[in-house]
């Protein structure tokens, strides 16, 4: 494949709408002459529904069993894991990939990216920033994270794992999945606060190239701008990649902001239109056949738009919650 840009993604089936939407942003901003290569991590995909967007340039790696015995949260499951699977996946003569969470929609082509100079090093990355009234609440975690790890507080980035460029050569050569694993396996779990991406940091430290912060443009941060840097400012203005941490675009609630409204305008015109887009994590703490008929019942709406979200607003009322 002389010439081709390799992407990986995983996901799980609750993702398969995510996956495919982020595939899609992927063709759209490619310029004529870039040609994509994807590999997905399929963790319960539902391919025919993938596979409406008419993709065929993909290969698929079945790794439902890999990294069962790691921990794992309601909200990260073990497919978290399995980007550090890619050097030992992917044949040998793909030496170079961008792995990319589902949850992100691409803005502008990747061939850019894909040719970073990784200055000897394995792996590039965006440096974790957090921006206006957010900074308290995480980062807290970022502060912690030497003395988690029992590292030297001396100021080294510290790094999302939703973006990595790797040099699968330089990974193999070093041996660095086992590497990283083991820093999962040998962490007391309560250290373990971003999981995969804790361990990346912890066994990378010092060796991960930075990445702009355009490549990881997170809506929920989109406020408050006017204080941030010209950086930031700029990143959010014209974003390359969005990313839908933290905070996933929700359908009973609708756009929280101009990011989001762009996500629902995307997908609203995507083969997938009458799929939730997101799981609602609302509805994985309830009985099976209520979360059923609840989840019919969104369907149901979703050429309704404005009855949705007044739906979602009772459903609320009813919760005694502010939102779903």
């Amino acid at each position: 494949m002389q010439g081709t840009i390799h992407i990986a993604l995983s996901a799980n089936r609750d993702f398969t709408v995510p996956l495919a939407l982020c595939l899609r942003s992927i063709m759209q901003s490619a310029h004529e002459e870039t040609r994509y290569h994807f590999h997905i991590l399929d963790s319960g995909v539902d391919r025919s529904l993938l596979l409406r967007g008419g993709f065929t340039n993909i290969t698929w790696y079945n790794v439902a069993d890999k990294m069962r015995d790691l921990p794992v949260t309601e909200r990260f499951p073990s497919a978290t894991y399995h980007r550090f699977l890619l050097p030992t996946l992917l044949p040998s003569e793909i030496t170079r990939i961008i792995f990319l969470d589902c949850d992100t929609l691409v803005r502008r082509d990747l061939t850019q990216l894909y040719h970073t100079d990784l200055r000897g090093n394995s792996i590039a990355a965006v440096p974790w920033v957090v921006l206006g009234h957010f900074r308290e609440e995480y980062g807290q975690h970022l502060q912690s994270f030497p003395r988690r790890f029992h590292l030297p507080d001396d100021g080294t980035p510290y790094f999302y794992a939703s973006l990595l460029i790797m040099d699968l050569a330089t990974m193999r050569g070093y041996g660095t999945t086992a590497r990283i694993i083991e820093t999962v396996r040998n962490t007391p779990r309560k250290n373990l606060i971003w999981l995969d991406q804790d361990a990346l940091n912890a066994t990378l430290r010092g060796q991960i190239t930075p990445l702009p912060l355009e490549y990881n443009v997170i809506p929920l941060f989109s406020e408050q701008l006017e204080n941030e840097s010209d950086e930031a400012r700029a990143a959010y203005a014209s974003p390359a990649i969005v990313h839908f941490a933290a905070m996933k675009p929700n359908i009973l609630i609708g756009p929280r902001n101009a990011l989001e409204e762009d996500f629902f305008n995307f997908w609203q015109a995507s083969p997938w239109a009458r799929c939730i887009p997101y799981p609602l994590i609302s509805l994985s703490r309830l009985p099976r056949p209520v979360a059923a008929l609840l989840k019919a019942s969104f369907k149901a709406l979703l050429p309704w738009p404005r009855l949705l979200r007044a739906y979602g607003r009772l459903l609320a009322m009813l919760q005694g919650k502010k939102s779903p």
